[in-house]
């Protein structure tokens, strides 16, 4: 994934050259129309419901005025329920069981929260029915979604709205920064992830910096911390809350507190920004709120929305009104597209098929194909941009959408998670009808010609930090030589076909990349190929399919055996060999090692199975054999230079063996190796797991009867070929987001660097 983050001036004053969406009605069928009609359940507390129906009213009234002119009509039948009153496990049954008595339902939009949406998708996956999701924002629940085609997710997740909040902050000039956050699965990531934007734009956060809140609590002890270890005059407290409701008791403590420095003397200039939770009427209409600026999910003002809005209806839009707009003309547009094409549905050129019920593609595989194209005539979320839309889908063309939130794009994995997200910086300003949203600064994580990249922005704020180094990098390295790789995958059974085959295709992956044969000592046991049950034989895949239009996907059909002499069968090594190995001690029993020096990159691959105490096994499941932590920091100690008996002491800097080292670990409890090499220099540890988890298998086959790949190596492999080039933040955010069952982890990036300015063509250049 490629996040991208744009500034855009705030455009002072409606488009004027925008026509009124309902002003010039297209000419009439004169033939009554053949209609779909869509039955759409929409999940919203009430209150919500009235924010939106306005925005649901004028997004209905334009998709009925766009097809005037169709043969074939498509019309939503809303349904609502009230998220706050209804059994949602409930519901969710009935919905997606007609033979209970519900009627078909063919959709959904909502739930309006995260915490409400597990339910609704666990039964929605039975048929594949689309549930589409304005605001969900939760990481873990998008994480745990990723690869489901029928979850739309049209926000992006809250580490991007954290990074958001932090890159606000740093705007402004000598600032420390601190976060209070819901205790609840809504506060999680920003937890997770506010310290780490904050380190990379390097702010200080004074005292413990980070603290939960739950209804009640007291924060008179960690807003006296930080007022006791501030660096700077100005302090930036973001707040985030899953319960809009609290943020009345928090910023009223935050205030007092405020008030009592001040009254002792103490200069502090506080800003308090709010997250998106914040864009709700008790927080707008209540005095007792205290804050400057609130950050929430919007319509980009490059495409018109907001400004048409806000003339339409006098006021800014809500959090999310873009978003069931979009929702409605996705969905009608879904439906229109599946009467055209039935089943010969493609998403991105290939034919869509599935293995279990429903064996067809459903609406929300049309939909896919709809935001998957980027080909076509343009046709915007307008009246007349809906009627282009119509008319090229009903004569079978490709359209290239734009929505009102901007333009859709999506992940190309299963094209449903929205990857361009804009935000709203605001503030509350008096009004004629009371406290109005007055928004500040659009801030973006989709491209368009006003728009820089992450790298740009990256590059711009390091310009303004004085005297910027990469994260506690000190020292300079020098220029590249040569890079060395050790791929291993330490599994011999045919049960665990998935990790010698990654190991096999994370090999292909390196010669395609630049690396040669010498470069590379590949370990593995090499006994799929030829196995009884290969019903392939000679043959090893990660992906296969018997659609032949699949074919033209690079991991699909492709053996990834082929062409590669292996080094090692794994059971003809000791743990002890590996250390030889990677420090290049070469012997007659071990005449394959690598040769780094100080100005080499080293690669390291290892897919197996792990255990709770030491992460990574030496051997099978059943072999209970680790490999160790103390050896694998051991052999990378002895590659940096260190004395042996030391833990920090360098014997000698010309014996070090590497210039930079990156190890991607996919076992169960992997996150252990990552603990263990933090702290040695240069070195960064990508893993499938934290060290307190397991990791899943991902592609299963039903020919083979086993899993060909995990998530980890797959999506690892699909990022680099896409975009070698892919910033570590990248490539690192977009394993976390599609490793299900699993939270990929990164580990010692203090010792490393930036996670934005390095890319992955340090290792892999071509």
């Amino acid at each position: 994934m490629k996040i991208k983050i744009l500034f855009a001036v705030m455009l002072a004053a409606a488009l004027n050259g925008c026509k009124s969406d309902d002003d010039s009605p297209a000419p009439v069928v004169t033939t009554p129309a053949e209609v779909t009609t869509l039955n759409v359940d929409v999940v919203l507390p009430a209150n919500i419901r009235t924010q939106w129906q306005p925005t649901i009213d004028w997004a209905l009234a334009n998709i009925n005025s766009a097809q005037q002119r169709q043969k074939h009509q498509v019309r939503l039948n809303l349904r609502y329920h009230d998220e706050n009153t209804e059994d949602i496990d409930k519901l969710a049954y009935q919905l997606t069981h007609p033979e209970a008595g519900a009627d078909t339902c063919h959709a959904i939009i909502g739930p309006y929260h995260s915490a409400n949406a597990t339910d609704i998708l666990r039964y929605a996956g039975r048929n594949r029915l689309p549930v589409i999701m304005p605001t969900c924002t939760s990481s873990e629940l998008q994480r745990a979604n990723a690869r489901n085609t029928y979850t739309w997710f049209l926000t992006e997740s809250d580490v991007t709205q954290c990074e958001m909040m932090v890159t606000g902050a740093a705007k402004m000039a000598d600032v420390d920064v601190a976060l209070i956050y819901s205790d609840d699965n809504y506060g999680q990531s920003f937890r997770d992830w506010f310290g780490y934007f904050a380190t990379e734009r390097q702010l200080h956060m004074p005292g413990e910096g980070i603290t939960a809140y739950r209804s009640g609590t007291n924060l008179t002890s960690f807003l006296d911390g930080l007022a006791a270890d501030l660096k700077n005059s100005r302090l930036v407290v973001c707040i985030a809350l899953g319960n809009a409701a609290d943020y009345q008791s928090v910023t009223e403590q935050v205030r007092q507190w405020n008030s009592k420095l001040l009254a002792s003397g103490k200069n502090i200039e506080l800003q308090v920004i709010l997250s998106d939770t914040a864009l709700d009427d008790q927080v707008i209409q209540s005095q007792g709120v205290f804050f400057n600026y609130a950050v929430c999910p919007t319509a980009s003002p490059d495409y018109g929305f907001p400004q048409t809005f806000e003339t339409r209806f006098g006021r800014a839009q809500n959090f999310g009104e873009s978003r069931i707009y979009d929702a409605l003309t996705l969905l009608a547009m879904g439906a229109a597209h599946q009467r055209v094409h039935g089943n010969a549905c493609t998403v991105a050129g290939r034919q869509v098929k599935y293995y279990e019920k429903p064996y067809d593609p459903t609406l929300t595989d049309h939909m896919r194909s709809l935001v998957a194209s980027e080909q076509g005539v343009a046709c915007s979320w307008e009246t007349e941009g809906l009627a282009r839309a119509f008319s090229e889908i009903a004569a079978g063309r490709s359209v290239n959408l734009t929505g009102a939130s901007g333009s859709l794009y999506f992940d190309s994995e299963s094209y449903t998670k929205s990857l361009g997200t804009n935000y709203m910086f605001w503030r509350i300003e008096a009004g004629n009808g009371g406290r109005m949203v007055k928004p500040i600064l659009y801030i973006s994580t989709e491209s368009s010609n006003t728009q820089a990249s992450t790298q740009v922005l990256w590059e711009l704020d390091k310009m303004w930090m004085p005297g910027y180094e990469d994260a506690s990098v000190t020292h300079h390295l020098p220029a590249v030589t040569d890079r060395w790789a050790v791929v291993i995958s330490p599994s011999t059974t045919w049960s665990n076909y998935r990790h010698q085959a990654d190991a096999f295709a994370m090999y292909q992956l390196l010669r395609s990349h630049g690396y040669d044969d010498d470069h590379i000592v590949l370990i593995v046991e090499d006994n799929l190929a030829n196995d009884s049950r290969n019903t392939f034989p000679g043959q090893i895949f990660v992906e296969r399919s018997s659609d032949p239009a699949a074919a033209a996907d690079q991991f699909v059909n492709e053996d990834v055996r082929k062409g590669i002499d292996v080094d090692y069968h794994f059971s003809d090594l000791q743990p002890a060999d590996l250390a030889d190995i990677m420090n290049g001690r070469s012997s007659a029993r071990l005449p394959k090692v690598i040769h780094p020096t100080a100005s080499s990159d080293v690669f390291f691959f290892w897919s197996g199975h792990g255990g709770n105490r030491e992460g990574p096994l030496w051997g099978n499941e059943d072999a209970y054999e680790y490999f160790g932590k103390e050896r694998i920091r051991n052999i990378v100690k002895e590659m940096a230079g260190y004395d042996p008996n030391s833990q920090f002491t360098i014997v000698n800097s010309q014996l070090r063996k590497y210039r930079r080292m990156m190890f991607a670990i996919e076992t169960c409890f992997s996150g252990q190796w990552g603990e263990a090499l933090t702290g040695l220099p240069d070195v960064l540890v990508i893993t499938a797991a934290n060290a307190q988890e397991s990791s899943k298998a991902d592609v299963h086959d039903r020919d083979l009867g086993v899993y060909l790949s995990n998530a980890f190596a797959r999506t690892f492999r699909r990022q680099i070929d896409a975009d070698n080039a892919i910033s570590i933040y990248d490539l690192y955010f977009e394993l976390f987001r599609t490793t299900k069952g699993s939270h990929v982890s990164i580990y010692n990036q203090q010792e490393y660097g930036s996670l934005y300015s390095e890319t992955m063509s340090e290792f892999l250049p071509k």
